[in-house]
């Protein structure tokens, strides 16, 4: 016999999963710089470092616009580049990238970060900067430090962790977008099989009465 009520409850259950796993997609940041009142060249560094006990960690860079130049200095571990994505690590003395820039317009790029600092137990902080120099790495631009900086807080006492993002210089504009949703297959299959047995239910139910 078909019953309809725990066949809902199970989508119920499903939807309510695939809502959770939503909850706690990854976020990115939306980083632009207006660079009007500089002229020349210059070099935009991002590096990503860690306490020497801090949960591994990736920083994620893409979706770059402006007017960058070749690659000036990286770290072995640095990957990718400008036009397919950057990627830095967070472990053995962390990453960097710097990269030239013809100064005097608008820059921007979005960063998320991935691993599991946010559920995992721990002390040791992440820091990514995205910082702005002159064209020999002797002096900063637009302000001293950073223009974009975000630390990686872990979860400590059982309280998530979360990611800390601000513009030191007040150069920079940081915001975060909209997380997507990156359901796991089989959380999609769970619902996909739940509303097609409620669609074969529904017939063989109508079928008999």
């Amino acid at each position: 016999m078909f019953n309809l009520k725990t066949l809902l409850a199970q989508c119920c259950c499903g939807l309510a999963l695939l809502a959770s796993h939503a909850a706690h997609a990854v976020p990115t940041y939306h980083v632009s710089i207006d660079t009007a009142g500089l002229a020349g060249h210059g070099l935009m560094d991002f590096t990503f470092l860690a306490n020497a006990g801090a949960t591994p960690a990736t920083a994620v860079l893409n979706n770059f616009s402006g007017a960058f130049g070749a690659a000036f200095d990286r770290t072995p571990g640095a990957t990718g580049g400008i036009t397919d994505g950057i990627v830095l690590g967070n472990q053995n003395g962390g990453d960097y990238l710097t990269q030239f820039v013809d100064l005097g317009g608008v820059f921007s790029f979005d960063v998320r970060f991935d691993g599991d600092f946010a559920t995992t137990e721990n002390i040791d902080e992440s820091q990514f900067d995205a910082t702005l120099y002159n064209d020999d790495l002797t002096a900063y631009l637009g302000g001293t430090g950073s223009f974009a900086e975000f630390v990686l807080v872990p979860q400590l006492g059982g309280i998530p962790g979360t990611v800390l993002a601000s513009s030191p210089t007040g150069l920079a504009n940081v915001t975060q977008a909209a997380p997507v949703p990156e359901p796991s297959s089989p959380l999609l299959a769970l619902t996909a099989l739940c509303m097609l047995g409620f669609v074969r239910g529904r017939r063989s139910f109508n079928r008999h009465h």
